[in-house]
């Protein structure tokens, strides 16, 4: 077989085409009409991806058009260097060893493809649809979505698919030796033809047999699916194993009518496979001749080699066996066989495009880090709460630890004291926490899981450990930005060095509650002792003198102690805070309100954001980096927690810094 050699394209070159899709049957049984693309969505985010996977970008589509009823488009490859694998593709594509793409699409309109078609499963004819994406894929759903090479030469393809070079119009003509084809032009393509309805058919029965199966492996079935079960799918099996039959019977027709040509002197007739959609042995005519020309000399080694070729590309392309297709093309030439055993390497999950694409990929539930307990709730639990309804400030009095109005002993006729009682207030006024992300709607639309349920939590987790920090920290309060800080004027308490832990333990506690009720607190319920993991962990660790353990929990140490732990890592390690629950008063800060819109527009800056324009007409200053949601196609999550605090009285909150349990 002789053919002219061509060079691929240089690097940098015209980029690849392909046939996207066209209007035949695909593996699904289905149609996708040309006529109804609709090719907005991908014109404006044209990626290539590789598998389907949004992760593996390889380059972008550009010249995507319909005509001449295929779905055309350009690969223009990615130049990155941070990906390899990007790369290793795009020569794989190069080579010819990818040939293939497959669309993503959203049906917008579709019909029954058939009248014993299923309303539900089909097949369908889809009439009106969007692309969404279109991926470099191993094994495609439309067996006619390739690569429109131009680095084959067409007398190669001509044989190894049994197509007529004339054919593939993007090659030049390639001219072949005199007396090489046993079938004359006219003939060949209706064969083409022939085989084109063939290869239909096989595919048609497939899809029923696999639909048939699907609904034998079920338990329970419906009505409809009871009847498509025991009726229409066996009767549309029938009806297109005729269908193939007939099919078969037109093609042995015109090979029949074909006229062999003899063979030339000196010269040895090409070996030709059967067409691509025939599965049955080289026929023979009623005088014992074979159809296919055979070799008339004893096979060359480098026949061998054509041969694995061949017989690799046809299974390629009918994701047939190669034992079948060597058995059906060359009666199970063993030295072929060795051929393709030698070139070809073991099955492996991480070599792309021999079995690394049939590896599944599953996002499986989502893993969350882990988040500390949070200690707001907990504190706020045990304390009073308010709203604020309608009114902007909230003043809480609070009476004065001296107490004023107390009775004094008064003799029988004696004037009875008059006394005054001595009040304060503290303000509790609103306050809130802030937080606004963004994403794609794609990502919305396409991410498995909720790319919105994980912000939204996410942002709930995030902003509960930044208020613990707030809460705890030693601020001073900001009018109507935030409150103070628990341990804002608190002066720590000096740790204690006794010896055992559990000495020290009891001294530290000891002195914290000490200094809470010397003020007046601890009267009116536990006093809330706030500490990190591990000082927790020393609690249940602690012996007594007789090398026992001193507590069995932390909660059973709160209930001898007569206190209530709250154990957080946001506490920082070493220190213990106690806090009089009783004196600790909130408002709000129970459930953060979310918001979405797909219209606004951002400054884009997680420290320090600013308006989008201060100044003056005409010499404003404009906040950058800048974001229109409406024009990228994205959308904005915000969330607000409404939360303040305060302590009623001075005193109620301790602390001690460096522990040594």
């Amino acid at each position: 077989m002789h053919y002219q050699q061509r060079a691929a394209p240089p690097p940098g070159g015209e980029p690849d085409e392909f046939v996207l899709s066209d209007g035949s049957l695909d593996r699904m049984g289905d149609v996708v009409e040309p006529s109804g693309w609709q090719l907005d969505r991908l014109k404006s985010d044209p990626v290539v991806l590789f598998n389907h996977n949004r992760d593996q970008i390889v380059g972008r589509w550009t010249d995507v058009r319909v005509k001449d009823g295929k779905l055309l488009g350009r690969i223009v490859w990615a130049k990155s260097d941070k990906w390899p694998m990007g790369q290793y593709i795009r020569d794989l594509v190069r080579e010819g060893v990818l040939r293939t793409v497959s669309v993503g699409f959203q049906p917008i309109a579709k019909e029954p493809l058939t009248k014993d078609a299923s309303p539900h499963h089909g097949p369908f004819r889809f009439t009106r649809h969007e692309l969404l994406e279109c991926s470099i894929v191993s094994v495609p759903a439309n067996p006619n979505a390739l690569a429109l090479s131009k680095d084959y030469p067409r007398d190669v393809l001509a044989e190894v698919f049994r197509k007529t070079a004339g054919r593939f119009d993007e090659l030049r003509t390639a001219h072949a030796k005199p007396g090489k084809s046993i079938v004359d032009t006219r003939t060949k393509m209706q064969t083409q033809t022939i085989a084109q309805k063939i290869q239909n058919s096989q595919q048609n029965i497939s899809f029923l047999r696999d639909s048939l199966n699907d609904l034998a492996a079920r338990d329970d079935l419906d009505a409809d699916e009871t009847k498509r079960y025991q009726e229409d799918l066996p009767k549309q099996i029938e009806e297109a194993r005729r269908e193939l039959e007939a099919h078969r019977r037109v093609e042995r027709s015109l090979v029949d009518d074909s006229p062999a040509t003899p063979a030339q002197p000196d010269r040895r007739e090409p070996e030709i496979m059967p067409p691509l959609t025939s599965t049955a042995p080289a026929l023979q005519n009623g005088d014992g001749r074979k159809l296919f020309a055979v070799p008339k000399k004893k096979l060359e080694p480098g026949d061998h080699v054509a041969r694995a070729l061949a017989a690799w590309t046809k299974a390629h392309v009918l994701k047939d066996p190669i034992e079948k297709i060597l058995r059906d093309g060359y009666g199970n030439d063993e030295m072929t066989s060795i051929v393709l055993r030698a070139a070809v390497n073991p099955a492996m999950t991480t070599v792309a495009t021999w079995a690394a694409e049939l590896v599944q990929t599953s996002n499986v539930d989502y893993l969350d880090r882990l988040i500390p307990n949070f200690i707001f709730p907990q504190l706020k639990a045990m304390g009073p709460s308010y709203t604020f309804g309608n009114n902007g400030v909230l003043k809480i009095p609070v009476r004065a630890n001296t107490p004023t109005l107390a009775g004094a002993w008064t003799g029988e006729g004696a004037a009875k004291p008059v006394k005054r009682a001595s009040f304060s207030t503290v303000s509790l006024t609103p306050t809130k926490l802030s937080v606004i992300s963004t994403f794609s709607e794609e990502m919305a639309t396409y991410g498995m899981p909720s790319i919105e349920g994980i912000i939204r939590q996410a942002m709930s987790d995030d902003t509960g450990i930044a208020l613990d920090t707030y809460l705890i920290d030693n601020v001073a309060a900001s009018a109507g930005v935030r409150p103070a800080g628990l341990l804002n004027g608190v002066t720590p308490i000096t740790a204690s060095a006794a010896t055992p832990a559990l000495a020290a333990m009891t001294a530290d506690l000891k002195a914290l509650v000490a200094a809470i009720t010397a003020a007046g607190g601890g009267g009116r319920g536990p006093i809330a002792v706030l500490v990190n993991p591990a000082q927790a962990l020393a609690l249940n660790f602690v012996q007594t003198t007789t090398g026992d353990f001193a507590f069995s929990s932390v909660e059973e140490a709160g209930r001898k102690l007569g206190v209530r732990f709250i154990v957080s890592a946001t506490v920082p390690a070493g220190r213990v805070i106690a806090v009089d629950a009783a004196d600790f008063a909130t408002a709000l800060g129970d459930v953060p309100r979310f918001a979405v819109s797909t219209e606004a527009t951002l400054h884009e800056e997680d420290t320090t954001p600013l308006a989008l324009g201060t100044g003056t007409q005409g010499s404003g200053v404009l906040a950058v980096p800048m974001r229109s949601l409406f024009q990228t196609d994205a959308v904005a999550i915000r969330m607000s927690l409404y939360v303040s605090w305060v302590m009623r009285r001075a005193s109620m909150v301790q602390t001690v810094a460096s522990v040594i349990w």
